[in-house]
């Protein structure tokens, strides 16, 4: 039986069908089936999973736990998002910020507050069972921005989650055997969709006694895997030692080579030293010409500190229901300029997570295009003033403020553009 096979008859949810509709629902079965196979595939240790638990809360209302992991070291109960966007957040906020580049932010409960009550349901239902939190974001299209300074909960994106367990998993020692597991699953899986036989390639089987070939079954796969890794390691010995035996010959073969070269060399050393000269030349102007910036997160503010400076930052309170900010930039380096465009943006972040989006230029300010040019040979630096930010009460309520939508250039006469949509970091609360 194949992964989704096994998914089904845990969750009795047919995840081909669950992506055809691709509702809400749908989206939050896909998420819990992929952090399902990581786990599947992955998790190393004696443990069992369960999916999609409805414990009650009182006697008239239950609540749902995306995937519980029945592990050697301990119970992990898993919250997981199937979420676009950057993610925003504090793990003692309230409310999360999903944010786009280019659609309407959106704020959701913070996840861990979410899951802390599914962690109490479980606490008053089985007080002798110890539950830790662990909150996955599954898509691809997602970057989680959470600061998490709480030991006990596990904040990741979905290729991260292998690495947090293992790391998770080797702070803590075994204090459940098979036996233990066997028994926590027993109690547990009351609540879960499996109730009676399931049909297993025709075979009607109890359940609990599927699942346990199932761990031998990863078991056995694991060292296999452990085997191979073994013969792999003694061909890579083998080939070194040839390595080895190799460089003797080469060794020969290089001295000839060198004694040839020098020959050449003494006797055209100015020729040599006028080509050195004119290629480490033309090298340098190739690698102004072609910089490379290195991307970080879609972004690029790290690099762009290196070249812009910004100073004279005031943040202070304008009405009461706006703060007013101005600073001024300045490039790092004569090479370079920057050229701030007329849908250049302010993006603030608040203390409480949320992202407030402002446009530089419009009625209260009038974009011009040389004014708005930094380095040689225009201005020296740009003013940023006569910025209003409506919709914040409180300056000191700020936490970081940026601007996007600037340009890179190379100050030579043509002022040659080496990146487009840039964004400069302006202020960050300390």
């Amino acid at each position: 039986m194949d992964i989704k096979g096994v998914y089904k008859q845990l969750t009795n949810v047919d995840i081909e069908q669950q992506k055809e509709l691709w509702d809400e629902r749908g989206k939050g079965y896909y998420g819990e089936y992929l952090v399902f196979c990581e786990l599947y595939k992955h998790v190393e240790g004696n443990c069992k999973i369960l999916m999609n638990l409805n414990i009650p809360v009182n006697d008239s209302k239950t609540t749902e736990i995306d995937l519980l992991l029945i592990h050697e070291t301990g119970l992990y109960v898993f919250e997981i998002k199937h979420y676009k966007g950057v993610i925003y957040g504090k793990d003692t906020d309230n409310l999360w910020t999903q944010y786009f580049r280019t659609a309407p932010n959106h704020t959701f409960t913070n996840p861990i507050k979410q899951n802390e009550y599914h962690l109490n349901a479980l606490r008053k239902k089985f007080p002798h069972l110890d539950f830790r939190s662990v909150i996955v974001f599954t898509s691809d299209e997602c970057n989680v921005k959470i600061s998490n300074a709480n030991t006990e909960v596990d904040v990741c994106a979905l290729y991260d989650i292998d690495k947090i367990l293992s790391h998770r998993f080797n702070r803590h020692k075994s204090i459940f055997s098979q036996i233990d597991i066997d028994n926590i699953f027993v109690e547990l899986k009351e609540f879960s969709q499996m109730k009676t036989p399931v049909e297993i390639d025709g075979t009607s089987k109890d359940f609990l006694s599927w699942v346990q070939p199932t761990i031998n079954l990863l078991n056995s796969k694991k060292s296999e895997l452990d085997k191979e890794k073994s013969k792999l390691e003694k061909m890579y010995k083998s080939l070194k030692t040839a390595k080895y035996k190799g460089w003797a010959v080469n060794a020969a073969v290089a001295a000839v080579c060198i004694m040839v070269a020098l020959f050449f060399v003494f006797s055209s050393q100015k020729f040599y030293d006028l080509k050195i000269q004119e290629n480490n030349a033309e090298l340098a102007k190739f690698k102004q010409n072609f910089l490379h910036i290195d991307e970080i997160d879609n972004e690029y503010i790290d690099s762009l500190a290196t070249y812009v400076k910004v100073s004279d930052v005031v943040l202070e309170k304008l009405t009461e229901d706006a703060v007013s900010f101005s600073a001024s930039l300045s490039m790092l380096n004569e090479t370079y300029g920057l050229v701030i465009q007329n849908d250049a943006k302010y993006i603030v972040m608040t203390e409480s997570g949320k992202i407030y989006e402002y446009d530089l230029f419009g009625e209260s300010v009038a974009y011009n295009s040389w004014k708005n040019k930094l380095g040689k040979p225009y201005n020296k630096s740009v003013n940023l003033s006569d910025t209003q930010f409506y919709g914040i009460i409180d300056p000191n309520d700020v936490t970081y403020i940026k601007l996007k939508n600037v340009q890179l250039t190379k100050t030579d006469t043509s002022t040659t553009v080496i990146k487009d949509g840039l964004e400069v970091e302006l202020y960050t609360k300390q």
